[in-house]
């Protein structure tokens, strides 16, 4: 099983210490068998990872400190590197996305027992390329993904949605706003695996 107790001390501070939700071994065993990377976010969010070093390019959301605060859940996720994004699903409304997540859940949940498939908030992803970057050197929603973006389910002015992506080395993560009916050739849906309790 992977351990990913170097970054979780990095970046979490003794006092926010907390308990996280996590998969059950047997269901962890299974993931890693099917390619799967899990790691634990701990509760951070654009102004703390900004803060620890982490680069940033867009700069319009420190207009918006209550975004800036906002914080990933506190949970194992699991994601598979090889296959971030969703067949077919750039071009989509969100709603068409979240349908498609919806029967993606459906279906890796009778393969493995234990989870279920989200679309994640803004803080998740930012986390997420954060983490993996530092457990791996790859960068997420970097060249190898064509510099693609995750739509989230987070709203800005409640008519925009957050989209993260275009990860680079030089540049930083970049945070864009999309309205959430537009269809873009970039903007794809990215599953992440979390625990599903009542499924245990």
């Amino acid at each position: 099983m992977l351990e990913k107790t170097n970054y979780h001390q990095e970046y979490v501070q003794p006092e926010k210490l907390v308990k996280i939700q996590s998969f059950p071994i047997e269901t962890q065993q299974i993931l890693e068998k099917e390619g799967f990377l899990i790691y634990p976010f701990s509760g951070q969010s654009i102004k703390s990872l900004r803060e620890a070093g982490e680069k940033f390019l867009t700069t319009w959301h420190k207009n918006y400190p209550d975004f800036e605060a906002l914080t990933s859940r506190l949970s194992q996720v699991a994601i598979n590197p090889q296959n971030l994004f969703l067949p077919d699903s750039n071009k989509k409304t969100l709603l068409r996305q979240e349908e498609m997540v919806v029967a993606f859940s459906q279906e890796i949940s009778r393969k493995i027992k234990g989870v279920r498939a989200i679309i994640g908030e803004a803080p998740d992803y930012i986390e997420l390329v954060f983490i993996h970057l530092k457990e791996t050197g790859e960068y997420l929603f970097g060249k190898k993904y064509n510099y693609g973006y995750a739509r989230t389910k987070t709203l800005i002015n409640d008519s925009e949605v957050v989209n993260v992506g275009r990860f680079s080395h030089k540049f930083g993560l970049q945070i864009i706003r999309l309205r959430p009916n537009h269809r873009f050739k970039f903007v794809w849906a990215v599953p992440i695996l979390v625990p599903d309790p009542g499924s245990y």
